[in-house]
């Protein structure tokens, strides 16, 4: 017969088992979720409520997901971790495509319809069948090359059975200044994060009637849009990053002056497409004139900060 003592014994043997294989389960199927949430936007938005799905034992889920500093009892967990994972868990396989965790640094315009690609992330419109806005990051060795941002932009924001008019600014000298100035912009400072998408303002023969372009589509109606935005999150070193903001009109004639007549303030940009970027911010003052936007860079400093 067994003893007490004994059975004691194999009960707090069972219980600390089941405890640590629970605890270890636990880590694994967080691991598991990071992996996931890095390539799926939608996994990102509920990772809240998959925590406590997924959790027995309380940890600082967040801190651990974006490398934030821990508390001792994190630190003793994480150093737990590492040694029974480095020795007693395979090594899962590298995924391919984009870590979203990177392109949410500052957050997303909108969490609509959201699609990872390699090396971007990108929102679809549901009426217009292109993107709505389209978030990249470029550092040091991922420099924006013009040929392929051009194909880009038109693989996701020109329809496949749409002509050339949805894209028409791509084409202009302007534009192609812009992305060379983005470019110049990441070998100086190293990292930018731009965000591109169209704006779609009624135009208006000045009598009070206001209409909106549209092209056949297959069997559909597409609207043309009227313009297209660029913002960008310009980051250097220790400083705080800056945020500068551009519209250019989708025509195919050139467009007259400089890269700097097109600066705008992002709140302009926010109201004309709904789309949020970041903190309020005070750029150039925009207003708009019928469908003629006008730009005051009279209290507007070059860049501010986020």
């Amino acid at each position: 017969m067994t003893e007490p003592r004994n059975i004691a014994k194999y009960v707090l043997f069972g219980a600390t088992g089941f405890v640590c294989g629970a605890f270890l389960q636990q880590q694994i199927s967080i691991k598991n979720l990071y992996d996931a949430i890095k390539r799926d936007p939608h996994l990102y938005n509920i990772r809240q409520k998959l925590y406590t799905v997924l959790s027995t034992f309380p940890t600082d889920h967040e801190a651990r997901l974006w490398n934030r500093p821990l508390g001792l009892k994190d630190k003793i967990s994480q150093l737990l971790m590492s040694t029974l994972f480095k020795y007693f868990v395979p090594k899962p396989l590298e995924q391919p495509g984009a870590n979203i965790l990177d392109l949410l640094k500052y957050g997303l315009p909108s969490a609509a319809n959201l699609l990872v690609h390699q090396d971007y992330i990108m929102s679809r419109g549901s009426e217009t069948n292109s993107a709505s806005w389209l978030c990249e990051h470029f550092c040091t060795d991922s420099s924006p090359v013009e040929d392929q941002q051009l194909s880009r932009y038109e693989d996701v924001f020109v329809p496949r059975e749409a002509n050339s008019a949805i894209g028409r600014v791509f084409r202009q000298p302007m534009w192609q200044e812009l992305e060379r100035y983005v470019t110049l912009l990441v070998q100086e400072c190293g990292s930018v994060y731009a965000y591109t998408g169209p704006i779609f303002m009624p135009k208006t023969n000045g009598r009070e009637q206001y209409w909106q372009e549209y092209i056949e589509c297959g069997n559909t109606a597409t609207p043309v849009p009227s313009h297209y935005f660029k913002v960008l999150i310009v980051e250097q070193s220790d400083d705080e990053p800056t945020l500068e903001a551009y519209i250019l009109r989708n025509e195919e004639t050139e467009s007259a002056g400089e890269l700097c007549d097109y600066r705008v303030c992002i709140q302009d940009i926010e109201t004309q497409t709904g789309l949020r970027f970041g903190k309020d911010l005070q750029v150039p003052t925009v207003t708009l004139n019928m469908d003629n936007i006008e730009i005051d860079f009279t209290d507007a400093s070059v860049s501010e900060p986020i």
